[in-house]
């Protein structure tokens, strides 16, 4: 009689502690689970983070070459404006400041207008077409009237800081 409390009383504890134990090992595997979930959650937000910041830095990037390009448009705005006014005033250059300002005017250019109209005798060959603007210039120079040219000459300005 005693045995058969004894083993009741045993199963009984036997019982709990399997409960216990299943328990147990459904929590920590339920928190091995979660921890993991964590893990996978904060690399995603991690990568989400360095995306961006690499996209803000691309933006920023690519702000700053759009407020450069306006600024270089701005500034060969201001040069031409400046030439004309010196050329208007006949002015060829000026200090002040410490500034040096003087006009440049560049030696004469051939401009082609239209390449598929030079005739052959005007280009060199080469491996690939060139045109022989020394032929034409000499040619310029001895009075020959050459429709598909024209000549130009630049100005430009030029700035130093002492």
């Amino acid at each position: 009689m005693k045995e058969k409390k004894f083993i009741k009383k045993n199963l009984k504890n036997n019982k709990k502690n399997m409960t216990q134990i299943t328990t147990t090992s459904w929590l920590i595997w339920t928190l091995a689970g979660i921890q993991s979930k964590k893990l996978n959650y904060n690399t995603l937000i991690a990568k989400l983070e360095l995306e961006l910041q690499e996209s803000e830095l691309v933006q920023r990037i690519n702000k700053g070459k759009q407020m450069l390009l306006e600024l270089n448009i701005e500034e060969e705005k201001v040069r031409q404006n400046w030439i004309e006014i010196l050329q208007n005033s006949n002015i060829d250059k000026f200090e002040a400041n410490g500034v040096k300002v003087r006009l440049k005017t560049s030696a004469w250019r051939l401009k082609i207008e239209n390449e598929e109209e030079i005739p052959d005798e005007y280009k060199k060959e080469k491996t690939t077409v060139a045109i022989d603007k020394k032929a034409i210039k000499d040619d310029m120079k001895e009075w020959v009237i050459i429709d598909w040219v024209s000549i130009e000459q630049t100005v430009s300005l030029e700035i130093k800081y002492s």
